[in-house]
């Protein structure tokens, strides 16, 4: 009486397994091929729920079958069917023998692994990849893409000598990001021949958004990474410093404050594509900050129509759903005015130095209006980052809480500077270096909540050293 029950729980399962993918490489292919084919299968199977083999031989059915390489490194991908490429082109087509994701070298392999998976709604954020709201039907057949780089020299600079730079970061951090920019199509990244230990900031009791550093008693909590060069070019990445234009990712100076504009990138890209200027380097410095500002020049890289508004709803959309990007947009770009008032007033505001808030403390002039203009503009934005969290759907939350809570950080910071012109009146003295202290707390708490690197670690080390603990014994 059992057999038919078992029977049927056998098609029962086998109904609900997902498809058989399999991924072939060559058997001399280079490492990047099965990188490629590897980090493709992963998503495949993260999207489709896929049985996923890699080999280096091709099954007779075709069907389920991705070819990963060029006839130069893979036997098994017709040449005939492989279209006339240069070093960087990235190829997606679809043929009798298979699916060919392949490029003109094993760099451009890896980009068209990832331009698949970003097809198939699989966004690559700095800090990770983020999947899809609504699941895609797994459909190999009608591709027929070729995709060749305006912009051929793409780099990443985020050494910058301070602790919110890579010099803070430990290995395995820096070589997740590495990762992650490979995915977005870069290709070179900036790692100085000599770099210089970051002094130690002590964490303790008294440290304002500890609970970021994990029980850590110092920042950074270890040496610098040591063999990144040998790391970045494992994953195709050149570590030769070039003659870049350097494109400011967000604020030209190292400021702790989110200070960018797209539109500004945007306008700052297209003159270059206008000028058929072929390399760039992209200065980071809060990586958080900076995931729409890397999207959108890794796709205006490939295609000099794209703007940056549609750049910013090909990223949230699909991993936010709809009635998020008009509210992240509208936060975007009271961000951009802010950063245009700081540019033109007070570039240094948000640079940290020991006496970044006793100068306002010590200053003869009364509270200058920009400063209040400034916290208006950052409370604008904090406010429609939050509606646009509650209105995302999925993984991608995270990514918009990140600019909600960056935003109140930096809310929190402009009302310390508020109170500290106040503390001009020797009457409200006191009270009003209470509310600066108070200020500055909340705001080093409230970055906290979403640190996530040791950039984020870093703001705020620094800022208990120059800031919060400077208002302390000044009290």
């Amino acid at each position: 009486m059992w057999r038919p029950l078992l029977v049927c729980l056998s098609l029962s399962v086998s109904a609900l397994a997902g498809p058989k993918v399999i991924f072939v490489i060559g058997a001399k292919a280079p490492p990047l091929d099965r990188l490629a084919a590897e980090q493709l299968a992963g998503d495949f199977k993260a999207l489709f729920e896929a049985e996923t083999v890699i080999q280096t031989t091709a099954p007779a059915d075709a069907s389920g079958t991705v070819l990963v390489g060029s006839p130069l490194s893979n036997p098994a991908i017709p040449a005939d069917a492989f279209p006339k490429t240069t070093e960087q082109g990235v190829v997606i087509k679809s043929t009798k023998a298979g699916l060919i994701v392949g490029g003109g070298c094993p760099s451009a392999t890896m980009w068209a692994v990832s331009e698949l998976s970003y097809h198939f709604g699989i966004r690559h954020l700095l800090q990770g990849d983020v999947m899809p709201i609504e699941k895609p039907a797994m459909k190999l057949d009608g591709f027929d893409l070729l995709m060749e780089p305006k912009i051929t020299k793409r780099g990443w600079s985020m050494f910058n000598g301070s602790a919110t730079g890579a010099e803070s970061w430990g290995k395995t951090e820096l070589v997740a990001l590495f990762r992650q920019l490979v995915k977005l199509k870069y290709t070179h990244v900036l790692i100085p021949i000599r770099r210089s230990a970051v002094k130690p900031i002590a964490v303790d009791g008294d440290t304002a958004g500890r609970k970021a550093f994990e029980g850590a008693k110092q920042f950074p909590a270890s040496a610098p990474a040591a063999d990144l060069e040998a790391e970045a070019k494992a994953l195709g990445l050149v570590v030769l410093p070039m003659d870049f234009v350097t494109h400011s990712l967000g604020a030209r100076v190292t400021s702790v404050l989110p200070q960018f504009s797209l539109a500004d990138l945007d306008r700052r890209f297209h003159a270059q594509l206008k000028h058929q200027n072929t390399s760039f380097m992209a200065g980071a410095t809060i990586p958080g900050d900076l995931n729409a500002a890397a999207h959108f020049v890794s796709r205006v890289s490939f295609d000099d129509k794209i703007t940056a508004p549609q750049a910013l709803n090909e990223l949230v959309t699909p991993i936010c759903g709809e009635g998020v990007i008009e509210r992240l947009q509208m936060g975007f770009d009271l961000i951009a005015k802010a950063a245009k008032i700081i540019d033109t007033n007070d570039s240094s505001v948000g640079v940290p130095d020991p006496r970044m808030f006793l100068r306002h403390l010590d200053a003869k002039e009364t509270l200058p209006a920009w400063i209040t203009e400034v916290k208006t503009l950052y409370t604008g934005a904090m406010n429609e980052m939050y509606r646009a969290n509650t209105r995302a759907r999925g993984g991608a939350r995270p990514f918009i809480l990140y600019h909600a809570k960056r935003l109140e950080f930096a809310l929190h910071y402009f009302t310390a500077l508020e109170s500290l012109y106040k503390a001009h009146d020797p009457a409200a003295r006191a009270e009003s270096l209470e509310a600066a202290v108070e200020a500055s707390y909340n705001a080093l708490n409230a970055y906290a909540d979403v640190a996530r690197d040791a950039s984020d670690r870093g703001v705020i080390a620094l800022l208990n050293e120059h800031g919060y603990r400077v208002l302390l014994e000044t009290k």
